[in-house]
């Protein structure tokens, strides 16, 4: 085990921090996911990162303010916490007994850490224990830890209105790192962000792809940086559209948004277009039923002043046209037809076999990787799995508070937006189980009930 100099920035953050504080660390450590605090040299090379790192720090703060019996009951029957806490079960019990069960009569694809420096990181194998049975269960039992953590300071009045800031704080840093990335690239700046790439993965960084820099910001790959940012665009977006913290919020959606499309990234570009339909779909439907739509000049006018701006480079340069269903065709509609396409397309049938040869019990969590999260759940934790995450998500997006009018109640849905976003970028590109931090943060902010008003204060506005 062998800690970095994250792990001194964690530790100090975790013994220092309030509650309040350590919602905003443990937001902005989710920011270094390619980052080591801890190497673990016996696990292959496996890294901790700073956000899982912090975790223990997060659940002594719930513990401190709620006990045992407060972060207990986040996990309680028929919550959202309980059904994760069942997957999460499920998912050991099947990375321990699974591969044993099935050793040596399937083949899977599986993380070889071993052959890292050769570059085959992935390698079609007999079915048997590998290190990422016990990482990924490590994982797993990270995200219970977030989600009963999050969930237990959220009780307390004034934190969702901290957990909104601390989210547009990750979201502000998160543009920040996408602007640097491009500088060292158009501008030939110094490298920095290699500094917080530190963890045990494959860097896939500062190459070209028609002429164009495949941004990937503090991840290893464009994949990752997308996957990370549309969840934070989905959820600035949404305050914005509820008027919260508007200047900020939309400024920074604006920019995530640019930065996305700037990726070239098919997870990016796959996964924009799919929430901005289902968001369009939300938009309209509740102009039908309650008869606006919220901040509707706003989209007009931008909406229009983009069409404007379209039309006048296509008028200057015709052929700016064809470079871009070029480049298009390059990055999304041959993605399949690519090498990387063709990989993981392998990847994703053999995930099925896997789940088809298992009678839909899975080879256990950890021990095979996919190319799209449903057969990463369907090939790793089986149908019960993949059934007990679906409760999971029901119960997060189902959760509606009966104050929606109030200002708070904008944070659970900006946070369903986000859930929503991640798991569009997860079925488009998602390898393993894990789906980070702050995933489950948004779930647990997503189920929170908005405090009722004071009496008076409802009286208060009656007479005014």
């Amino acid at each position: 085990m062998t800690p970095t100099l994250f792990a001194f920035f964690v530790c100090a953050g975790g013994l220092l921090a309030s509650g309040s504080r350590a919602l905003y660390l443990q937001m902005v450590f989710c920011l270094f996911g390619a980052a080591a605090a801890i190497a673990l040299p016996a696990l292959g090379g496996a890294t901790i990162t700073p956000a899982v790192m912090f975790l223990p720090f997060l659940l002594a703060r719930a513990l401190g303010e709620r006990g045992l019996g407060g972060c207990l009951r986040q996990v309680s029957f028929p919550d959202a916490g309980f059904w994760l806490l069942l997957l999460v079960v499920w998912g050991a019990i099947s990375a321990y007994f699974l591969p044993r069960m099935f050793a040596g009569q399937l083949q899977v694809f599986t993380i070889d850490r071993d052959a890292m420096h050769s570059g085959a990181l992935l390698r079609l194998s007999p079915l048997y224990p590998v290190s990422g049975n016990l990482t990924q269960s490590g994982y797993a039992l990270g995200a219970v830890c977030a989600f009963v953590a999050m969930r237990a300071l959220f009780l307390r009045k004034g934190r969702l209105d901290d957990f909104r800031d601390a989210v547009l704080l990750l979201a502000g840093l998160n543009c920040l790192a996408g602007l640097v990335n491009l500088a060292e690239f158009y501008l030939g700046l110094p490298s920095v962000l290699e500094y917080v790439r530190t963890g045990g993965y494959a860097i896939v960084e500062s190459y070209e792809l028609a002429g164009l820099m495949r941004l990937s910001g503090t991840f290893t790959e464009a994949s990752g940086f997308a996957g990370f940012t549309l969840p934070l665009l989905a959820f600035s977006a949404t305050l914005w559209l509820n008027n919260v913290r508007a200047g900020y919020s939309g400024t920074v959606a604006l920019i995530l948004l640019v930065l996305l499309l700037m990726s070239t990234s098919s997870t990016a570009y796959v996964g924009l277009t799919t929430y901005l339909f289902c968001l369009t779909v939300v938009l309209v439907w509740r102009g039908v039923v309650h008869g606006k739509v919220p901040r509707m000049r706003p989209l007009i006018f931008g909406g229009t002043l983009g069409l404007m701006a379209i039309s006048i480079v296509i008028l200057y340069d015709p052929g700016v046209v064809t470079r871009v269903a070029e480049f298009f065709e390059v990055t999304v509609v041959n993605k399949l037809q690519s090498s990387s396409g063709i990989e993981r397309s392998s990847w994703n049938e053999q995930a099925w076999s896997n789940f088809l040869n298992t009678y839909g019990a899975g080879v256990g969590l950890g021990s095979a990787r996919a190319s799209t999260f449903p057969l990463v759940l369907l090939s790793n934790v089986g149908a019960f799995g993949t059934l007990l995450f679906l409760v999971f998500l029901s119960r997060v997006f189902l959760r509606i508070g009966p104050n929606r009018a109030l200002p708070t109640a904008a944070v659970p849905r900006a946070a369903r937006q986000a859930v929503l976003a991640a798991l569009i970028s997860a079925s488009v590109s998602a390898g393993v189980f894990d789906l980070g931090v702050a995933f489950y943060a948004f779930a647990a902010a997503a189920t929170v009930t908005p405090p009722k008003p004071e009496p008076l204060l409802e009286e208060a506005r009656g007479y005014a």
